[in-house]
């Protein structure tokens, strides 16, 4: 088994090293760093250095462009949107929105420094966790099928060289095609330039659960790509804050992405993962978390990581009840799981 977990809001190192003999001891063999644009721009060294901290208590390294240009899942937030307009995705209304556009040149090359940087600290797998188009959910709107982003000019201008039309003004499907297209290019390039920089990286691309749409095209076309090594999901239930009582039922969505992952796996070849949520979690849903490795477990997951350390206890907007009693109860169920073979 490959056991792990997500660490961040922390760069002291002082401090750092006395986590990562804690994620040690819980029978973890790596950890995913998160690397924000923050230390992109002002502590590249002090990640280089975390990454030494890491392989001393032998355990992988993971890094994950977390909320890089608005794109990548994270709590975090994106300077290159504020510095770069034209390279941020516009919605069909018009309304241009602080996500950059996975298409545009400037945030290519702005990635290509990111994956020369997270390369030039040692890490040995990047993560590249919920890439994604702008979601109004994920900004506090109301979703709706008639506003929905298109991408850049930039990208609206290799829709037209692709369709031979101008783009539609209400969603279709062939839009939808469209803004698959453009997230599966983006991992494609991205993918193949990390190898291209470090040939014996890994890539480990984390995708949304999809319920809506299934066999789910890009999930397979991702899955072939001969760039990724490592193919995962997180089927999160419990809706953030903790305080929101909102949760998915487990069955029927979790225990089916496990099983839906480990099927895509067998028939690509290709190592799967799956994240636990250790987030946003009640006491009283503490017990969920027992539920879900079970479902795991019996789906034949043989990697798993956890969001994140100490439940996520350094951020209070997502921070579990009791953040510490819960990481020692996935430390339990972490230990059990070492044992198998």
């Amino acid at each position: 088994m490959k056991l792990g977990t997500s660490y961040f809001g922390n760069r002291w190192l002082k401090h750092a090293e006395k986590d990562l003999k804690d994620i040690k001891a819980a029978k973890c063999n790596w950890v995913l760093h998160t690397y924000d644009e923050v230390d992109l721009r002002f502590n590249q060294g002090g990640l280089k250095a975390l990454t030494q901290l890491s392989h001393k208590q032998g355990l992988q390294v993971y890094y994950s462009p977390w909320a890089v240009g608005g794109i990548f899942g994270g709590e975090s937030l994106s300077a290159f949107t504020g510095y770069h307009p034209d390279a941020c995705q516009l919605l069909n209304t018009g309304e241009r929105v602080a996500h950059a556009c996975p298409a545009h040149p400037e945030f290519r090359a702005f990635m290509r420094k990111w994956i020369e940087a997270a390369i030039g600290a040692g890490g040995d797998v990047l993560f590249w966790d919920e890439p994604h188009l702008w979601i109004a959910s994920w900004e506090g709107r109301p979703e709706s099928d008639q506003v929905y982003s298109i991408g850049s000019k930039h990208a609206q201008d290799l829709w037209r060289k692709r369709h031979k039309k101008p783009l539609p003004k209400r969603h279709n499907a062939e839009v939808d095609e469209f803004r698959e297209w453009l997230l599966f290019d983006f991992l494609k390039w991205a993918t193949a330039t990390a190898k291209s920089i470090k040939p014996s990286i890994k890539n480990a691309v984390c995708l949304l659960p999809h319920m809506n749409k299934w066999p789910n095209s890009l999930w397979e076309n991702v899955a072939a790509l001969d760039s990724v090594d490592i193919f995962a999901t997180d089927p999160y239930w419990k809706g953030i804050p903790t305080t929101n009582p909102r949760k998915e039922k487990m069955e029927g969505f979790v225990d089916l992405f496990a099983e839906r992952l480990v099927d895509l796996g067998r028939r690509h070849k290709k190592e799967t993962q799956i994240w636990l949520q250790l987030f946003a979690l009640r006491k009283q849903d503490h017990k969920d978390v027992d539920k879900a490795l079970a479902m795991f477990e019996k789906a034949g997951v043989k990697n798993i990581g956890a969001w994140g350390y100490e439940s996520c206890g350094a951020f209070s907007t997502i921070a579990s009840e009791e953040p510490r009693k819960l990481w020692e109860r996935l430390a339990a169920h972490y230990r059990r799981l070492s044992k198998i073979r």
